[in-house]
């Protein structure tokens, strides 16, 4: 059975003949091309490729680089929001929690292409609302409408409940027009069915109401929300141009354009593997060179020496006056590996990451600086552009959290600010290039305020802050220093003598009397001078 398929049933597997069109009158926004394509995309993640057989084993490729891809991506990643509001402390905890689990799913979006950030809200053991975060990978989340700019305006999900016999499918369904948002809920109760590997196979029943399932019971069947210009989930897609179907706006794997060469690279490693295999050494025995022996019925039979079956191989007649003949071919696993070490840099190359992540690569050539930064510029660019739909994300997310908290008043309206940072080691040196900045603050080219929006990720309110609360630290520590070496410096028994900078009709007089002296003095010279 196939993973799943689209337009003529995106839940025929779960429905029958019936589908999303059926249900709520639209249709899913994905090709026939796409349909296969991540379909393909997911067995390949899974190492379940159409091409591996007990003759072609897989090397992992695809999830090697889709790993590869998010861990560059987030392994830097900072998300601080600052404030003391209790929603600041409410955004402060979920952003920990999507930071803590984000590195996983993006793992799964970018081999699939896309990935959805899906916050719901249920009823604590208190009664109150609290939320949640899930995650949905592509093949469960069906997009349906996009924007001219490609975002998601419409779209469906689907969730299933087992109870005994009976399946029950729920499908929820958004849709933005304008600042108007409508989320419809339906629940379908398939009572005959035949639980298959992909669930139940059948109709899609009967519309029951949401009550009959207790973790849906709360649903509204149809809720309109006004003032809000984005859906309540979060739409992770990959920013690679889509090659596959050029006018779907649905995201491509990461390794979509290096499918074929991934499937060579797996046939050239079965062939590296079957070299070693079939090059064993072996040694080729005559029958007249065995001893015969006898089983328990007097038959004779010819037995090898023990636990060297695998050296030893049976053979009729050699043909010649010798009992036995070595088996021991040269051995091409130079070329082989050569040939599957370019495979894999061609597929370093194809999917925008570092050079010897996969392959093998020469260290022993001395490369300029230039050079070496050449080399990583691919994998950066691809790196930034991953970092930046995935801020996107998040940005959107911030969006749907505040209005699930206006929505369900799970915590007041407070201020917050968030500040992301991506720092990236692939292209420069951290240490030097922070150096160099310390530097550029010291000569005055560089404020202070830049330099902890870049090195701290704050933004320019929380920099100018951070930098006014050092400033002030500065200054009572330089007075209580002061303070301390006027009271060492004082006689014992005696007041501290008297700053003459504190007093102005002193500092006065005593500027006079310099002016007096220094008017004296030139007169005398003058007078020398005519004499």
């Amino acid at each position: 059975m196939r993973v799943f398929d689209w337009l003529k049933g995106v839940f025929n597997r779960m429905f029958s003949s019936d589908n999303i069109q059926n249900v709520l009158k639209v249709q899913p926004a994905i090709s026939s091309k796409m349909r296969d394509s991540i379909e393909m995309w997911e067995l390949m993640y899974q190492d379940k490729a159409p091409w591996l057989s007990d003759n072609v084993k897989s090397l992992g490729l695809a999830g090697m680089i889709a790993s590869e891809k998010a861990r560059t991506a987030t392994i830097e990643m900072e998300i601080k929001v600052t404030g003391e509001s209790p929603k600041a402390e409410f955004m402060r905890n979920t952003f920990n929690t999507v930071r803590d689990t984000i590195r996983d799913n993006l793992e799964v979006g970018i081999a699939l292409g896309s990935f959805v950030i899906k916050p719901y809200v249920h009823k604590g053991i208190d009664g109150k609302y609290v939320m949640d975060i899930s995650y949905v990978k592509a093949t469960d989340f069906y997009p349906i409408a996009f924007s001219a700019n490609k975002k998601v305006t419409e779209a469906a999900f689907v969730d299933r409940a087992y109870r005994g016999n009976a399946v029950y499918n729920k499908v929820e369904y958004h849709k933005l027009t304008g600042t108007t948002l409508t989320v419809i809920n339906k629940l379908f109760k398939q009572d005959s069915g035949v639980p298959g590997a992909d669930g139940f196979i059948g109709t899609i029943g009967n519309e029951v109401p949401l009550s009959e399932i207790g973790e849906w019971a709360n649903l509204e069947p149809i809720v309109t929300i006004e003032n809000i210009d984005t859906l309540l989930f979060a739409y992770f897609k990959m920013p690679d141009a889509n090659t596959i179907d050029l006018n779907s706006p649905l995201g491509v794997s990461g390794f979509s354009r290096a499918v074929g060469l991934i499937k060579d690279a797996d046939e050239q490693y079965s062939n590296l593997l079957w070299e070693f295999e079939g090059g064993q050494l072996a040694i080729d025995v005559d029958r007249t060179a065995l001893n015969p022996t006898y089983d328990k019925f007097g038959k004779p039979v010819e037995v090898l020496p023990k636990l060297q079956d695998r050296l030893y191989r049976r053979s009729l007649d050699l043909g010649d006056d010798n009992t036995y003949n070595v088996f021991s071919p040269n051995l091409r696993d130079v070329s082989i590996l050569n040939g599957l070490n370019a495979i894999l840099t061609r597929i370093e190359d194809v999917c925008a990451i570092s050079r010897g992540t996969l392959s093998e690569q020469a260290t022993t050539e001395a490369r300029t600086a230039t050079e070496l930064r050449i080399l990583k510029q691919r994998t950066y660019a691809a790196n930034e552009d991953i970092q930046k739909a995935l801020q996107s994300t998040f940005e959107d997310l911030d969006k749907v959290l505040s209005k699930y908290c206006e929505l369900y008043d799970i915590v007041p309206d407070g201020e917050y600010a968030i500040a992301y940072k991506w720092d990236d080691s692939i292209m420069v040196d951290k240490d030097t290039e922070r150096q160099v900045d310390l530097m550029d603050v010291d000569k005055g080219l560089m404020s202070k305020v830049e330099y902890r929006m870049k090195w701290f990720g704050e933004t320019e309110e929380q920099a100018i802050e951070a930098v006014k609360k050092i400033n002030d630290e500065k200054i009572e520590l330089m007075t209580m220093q002061q303070e301390v070496m006027v009271q060492t410096q004082a006689a014992p028994g005696q007041q501290p003598p008297k700053d003459k900078e504190t007093n102005p009709q002193q500092k006065e007089n005593d500027s006079n009397k310099k002016a007096n002296e220094s008017g004296e003095v030139r007169n005398k010279n003058k007078t020398s001078n005519n004499n």
